[in-house]
């Protein structure tokens, strides 16, 4: 080879590393340099950062936006994730939180929030809030009854004669069902199944009574089929 030939052939290899070493630098456009986190008042902005695996100084171009998501997604509080990538090394993410239906007091176990299907969201803090119905049980019960006591607050949610914010606490037995408790001191005994059948019918006992002047003290709908109603003297 002539030494003309290896001249042009150092050269041209010289200019293909330097295309492959300017390839593997970091533009500044690319470098994580501001993170803004919003949205955000129960899972913590610290956590959200570990979890998404973001690090000032970093390639966003090595960074999963679906990963991110998914590991924040595994804290229970977060019920939806946005994040966009901008200009100038700007990551942003928008976080959208679980609020609690209801608390949750079962013997043995802490005080915690559940949302409306049952998925446990985290103790009960005083900084969250205690104004909530409660779902309560003294001995072990089944899945199955906790989600009748569930589904009871659910309806509650849109009926115009007892309101979810005029619940004070369900009480759970395994043996003999549920019995709602209202802030004023009013019971209403469900039993076990057919919650929605048995809660139109407490509903219809309930408008009567208030055409009547009547406020009913405690309403037994255990059986399914007749209401047993006391009213106060």
């Amino acid at each position: 080879m002539s030494i003309l030939t290896k001249g042009i052939s150092a050269v041209f290899l010289l200019s293909l590393c330097g295309i492959a070493v300017f390839a593997i630098q970091p533009s500044d456009h690319l470098t994580v340099r501001e993170i803004v986190i919003t949205g955000n008042s129960k899972i913590s902005t610290p956590e959200i950062i570990k979890r998404s695996g973001i690090r000032a100084g970093a390639t966003s171009m090595l960074f999963s936006t679906s990963k991110a998501k998914k590991k924040i997604f595994e804290n229970p509080w977060a019920s939806d994730v946005k994040m966009k990538k901008l200009l100038h090394g700007k990551i942003e993410i928008e976080i959208s939180e679980n609020e609690p239906f209801c608390v949750v007091a079962l013997q043995g176990a802490e005080l915690h929030y559940i949302d409306g299907k049952g998925k446990k969201l985290g103790a009960v803090e005083p900084s969250q809030g205690l104004d909530f119905p409660v779902i309560s049980s003294e001995g072990e019960i089944s899945s199955g009854l906790m989600l009748q006591a569930i589904e009871v607050l659910n309806l509650s949610r849109s009926s115009s004669v007892l309101g979810w914010s005029e619940i004070s606490e369900v009480v759970v037995e395994e043996d003999f069902g549920i019995k709602l408790l209202t802030l004023d001191r009013r019971f209403v005994t469900f039993g076990k199944n057919n919650m929605k059948s048995k809660w139109h019918k407490v509903e219809r006992i309930i408008v009567h009574s208030r055409k009547k002047n009547l406020v009913e003290k405690d309403i037994d709908i255990s059986s399914g089929e007749v209401g047993v109603i006391g009213y106060d003297s």
